[in-house]
């Protein structure tokens, strides 16, 4: 598919899985659609898995947007005292979209822990992440999810959330990089 074919369809408002090969333009075409929203005052939340990926977009850690650190799942009580945080009600009720780049290093886990925050933060709790529309954006076939030593992995297509949010598949075929097909069947 095209980078505008994906762009007609992120603009619908379903939740997106965007990926394709390196060099396919995913962080591009996740910033076109980032202005598209600006340009028409939709509130977005711009993030990542790391820092770095997370700069690329001016946007910050997923784990730092849903104020969890470096907790991969919470408790009741966890989850109790992130809602005793103004500003994360702020972050929240403000967002319509979330962008996660670099998806393949999140775990199955954590998907399921942020949708169950995002569920409580929009009260709305029969809505896959409360609503929000979500772009998951990456290659499952880079790095895989951080998990502490001897823990079973387990990817985003794996949690609970990924079954319940409709997700629609944008597989970028252009190569934006390179000319060199050979190297590109490599990537």
């Amino acid at each position: 598919m095209t980078q505008a074919q994906a762009l007609s369809i992120m603009k619908t408002g379903v939740n997106v899985y965007l990926t394709g090969s390196a060099g396919s333009g995913k962080t591009y075409l996740l910033n076109q659609y980032i202005d598209y929203l600006k340009k028409h005052s939709i509130a977005v939340a711009i993030t990542a898995s790391t820092g770095i990926a997370a700069t690329h977009m001016k946007g910050m850690t997923i784990h730092g947007w849903a104020g969890i650190g470096i907790k991969e799942k919470m408790t009741e009580y966890d989850l109790e005292a992130l809602t005793e945080k103004p500003y994360l009600w702020t972050r929240f009720s403000g967002a319509r979209v979330l962008i996660i780049d670099e998806i393949s290093m999140l775990s199955g886990k954590f998907l399921d822990t942020l949708d169950r925050i995002c569920r409580a933060f929009k009260r709305k709790p029969t809505l896959s992440f409360g609503g929000i529309q979500v772009i998951l954006c990456g290659d499952l076939f880079q790095l895989p999810p951080v998990t502490k030593r001897d823990e079973i992995v387990s990817q985003v297509i794996d949690s609970d959330a990924w079954k319940t949010m409709g997700m629609v598949m944008c597989y970028l075929t252009e190569q934006h990089r390179q000319d060199d097909e050979a190297f590109t069947e490599i990537l």
